[in-house]
């Protein structure tokens, strides 16, 4: 059998599971350890007994089992980077990579290359401040999570990508010490009642759920960052698409002569809401 007839197999069961096409080729792709060029290249090549067995009995574990692909090879790709992840981590979403996207323009623009102090709240696997890190030196971040288990994952994290991060528990504000210039978060902001795919119940409830409807992390956040953001500042949110006027609620309410801009995700949904101090966000 070569990979392109494992990979036609794989679609078959996949689509008989209603699951994506695209995790079972990832995972073949992974397990066969080359890069999509090479695995491309060569669709045409025998695959041998003992990997085509191994690729079926790890295929079967995501359909099957509902283990998401990404834990059973260990990391996503996040920014071009690998991210170790687990069930003690969410797993990066591409919504998150759009957060991080528009962060760095708004760096860019309102900024001038300053030298910024930058908290990640609540950072899972570290995704978000640790690709702030890596894509501009200029950013000192602090990453922090109330998971010991999580702030693990972004501590390997951290030392495999080689970024620079310092790495914090703490309960949201908790142990925060001195203000920043911007506050990052991609709290939990799914509804406690919501019903989640069996797949998602995989990751780790404490970063999925965020109260009867999902915002009150978000109200928790922009009320308390008042001590923490600095008079020229912003702050970031990704959340659901159905939270958008709440968030914007509370944003007025605690920041009522800041300039709030609220954006939509690549598929045309509501995903961000910024909150710009003191001239930031003024000309957007």
């Amino acid at each position: 059998m070569t990979y392109d007839q494992l990979l036609k197999l794989a679609y078959k069961k996949t689509k008989s599971k209603n699951k994506e096409e695209e995790a079972a080729k990832l995972l073949l792709m992974e397990l066969s350890n080359q890069e999509p060029h090479q695995f491309y290249l060569n669709l045409n090549q025998e695959v041998d007994s003992d990997f085509q067995n191994r690729y079926l009995e790890a295929l079967d574990q995501y359909l099957i089992d509902n283990i998401p692909v990404q834990h059973l090879i260990g990391h996503s790709y996040f920014f071009g980077h690998p991210f170790k992840v687990n069930g003690d981590v969410l797993i990066p979403r591409a919504e998150t990579e759009q957060l991080v996207e528009h962060v760095l323009y708004f760096y860019d623009k309102y900024f001038n290359g300053e030298k910024l102090d930058v908290l990640d709240l609540g950072t899972g696997s570290g995704c978000i401040g640790l690709t702030l890190a890596l894509e501009e030196e200029n950013l000192r971040l602090t990453i922090t999570d109330i998971s010991s288990d999580a702030l693990k994952v972004a501590h390997d994290n951290r030392e495999n990508l080689k970024a620079k991060a310092q790495i914090i528990q703490s309960d949201l504000f908790d142990n925060m010490s001195h203000p920043f210039d911007m506050i990052i978060s991609n709290p939990p902001y799914i509804p406690d009642t919501e019903i989640v795919e069996d797949i998602v119940k995989k990751e780790p409830s404490v970063a999925l759920y965020g109260g009867k409807l999902g915002v009150d992390f978000y109200e928790r956040i922009i009320k308390e960052s008042a001590a923490y953001i600095k008079e020229k500042g912003l702050i970031g949110f990704e959340h659901g698409y159905q939270q958008k006027a709440q968030i914007l609620e509370f944003a007025k309410h605690y920041y009522p002569q800041a300039k709030i801009v609220q954006l939509k995700d690549l598929a045309g949904k509501d995903r961000f809401t910024f909150i710009g101090i003191g001239g930031v966000l003024k000309d957007e």
